[in-house]
């Protein structure tokens, strides 16, 4: 079973095309991240993924402490890559790039930013790093909404092009079982509430 989590809110992100570029969480977002990992305090996963980006790994901290497990850094589950374009403000973006702001609408999918990646890329790099979880289960990646978005395309086989209308909330939980090879979809953006690691563990596959 994969617990995906989207990091808390964010500072200064309003408005503005954020992808890797390094912001940390706001004191919202602090709060909705301790918030998540004390309901969390039931739960027993064997492996903590995380981004290494500073929100995902201010998320996974509390949720280390809370079930006294360290997370493992992952690249491959770090938020697309959009280039020249991370941090401007979308409307800045428009002004200056007004075609290729225009390709971006038509073709979400297969659209790359100068210097960085369409979500084809992210496809590629989160598949590698899901099917290198054979014997890690139960596992909680602490991710970006880019990523569980793209997981969530695999998982349920609607075109790429579609993935933004998934909407995965901050600090909010996503579970996925694997069977062999295949991915089933358990829970879709559980809220962060007294109960949830209990919820979870009433998730986890039968054993035998």
């Amino acid at each position: 079973m994969i617990v995906l989590i989207r990091h808390g809110e964010i500072e200064g992100h309003k408005g503005r095309a954020v992808g890797q570029i390094d912001l940390p969480l706001s004191p919202n977002g602090l709060s909705q991240a301790a918030q998540l990992a004390d309901s969390l305090d039931s739960f027993q996963p064997r492996r903590i993924y995380c981004s290494p980006l500073t929100r995902t790994m201010q998320t996974a901290s509390l949720i280390e402490k809370k079930c006294g497990i360290k997370a493992t850094l992952v690249p491959e589950i770090k938020e697309i890559n959009l280039g020249e374009w991370d941090g401007l403000d979308f409307a800045e973006l428009k002004k200056m790039y007004p075609w290729d702001y225009k390709q971006r609408g038509e073709d979400i999918a297969g659209f790359r930013a100068p210097g960085g990646e369409n979500f084809t890329d992210v496809r590629e790099r989160v598949s590698s790093f899901l099917e290198r979880m054979e014997n890690d289960f139960p596992a909680v990646v602490v991710t970006h909404a880019g990523v569980i978005r793209t997981i969530l395309h695999i998982v349920l086989g609607f075109p790429l092009e579609n993935i933004f209308r998934m909407k995965p909330e901050y600090c909010h939980t996503t579970v996925v079982e694997r069977k062999g090879h295949s991915f089933f979809l358990k829970s879709y953006n559980l809220p962060p509430k007294p109960g949830l690691g209990t919820q979870l563990t009433g998730m986890m596959p039968k054993q035998g």
